[in-house]
């Protein structure tokens, strides 16, 4: 009875090994977590309308030398005819403190407005761009003979714009702007910096 108990013990543990063994040897199968799907983030899209507002600084010539700071709004539309090339028409209308003396007289630029076309190349979210049109101001001269006229010439200049954000842009712009003599001479180049919002 003994050498059976005995038998069956061994024969037991036999078992057990080998069941431990080959289940030492199975091989769980994971599968391989999918890749990402593939998503590029698409190239930016210039095209719509926008508004926005602007500041910055003013120097130049004319009947007498002048400088000061200028603010106010712009507003336009974009075409992107291609992935690369945009072209727009932009307004603006700014209020300045443009103003210089030459003895007693004072001349200064309380306003100024202009109607432009606007061409960029875009290298996705940044746009650089070349703008040009008509321009009007309000000239002033007071301290000797006193004028006050609305005077019409032209503008142009070259900038660059970033997408801030989806709809956010921010811009740096240098102009020329030349409103001739039809009174006072004058003409001024302006530096301005813009902040818009994308419709």
């Amino acid at each position: 009875m003994l050498r059976i108990n005995t038998s069956s013990a061994v024969a037991f543990a036999l078992l057990a090994g080998i069941s431990a063994a080959a289940a030492g040897d199975i091989v769980t199968y994971e599968p391989t977590p999918a890749p990402a799907a593939y998503s590029p983030t698409a190239a930016a899209d210039w095209t719509g309308p926008y508004v926005g507002a602007v500041g910055g600084y003013g120097w130049g010539g004319g009947s007498i030398g002048h400088d000061g700071w200028i603010g106010g709004a712009y507003g336009g539309y974009n075409f992107q005819l291609t992935p690369n090339w945009v072209v727009g028409l932009e307004g603006d209308v700014t209020a300045t403190g443009k103003k210089g003396s030459s003895g007693a007289t004072t001349v200064s630029n309380p306003w100024n407005a202009t109607v432009r076309g606007r061409l960029g190349y875009s290298m996705d979210r940044y746009l650089l761009y070349g703008t040009g049109g008509v321009a009007f101001g309000g000239v002033k001269a007071t301290g000797g003979p006193t004028e006050s006229t609305t005077q019409t010439g032209w503008t142009a200049g070259v900038g660059i714009e970033a997408l801030l954000t989806e709809r956010v842009t921010g811009r740096i712009e240098a102009r020329h702007t030349d409103l001739g003599t039809s009174a006072l001479s004058y003409d001024s180049n302006d530096i301005m910096v813009g902040l818009g919002l994308n419709f």
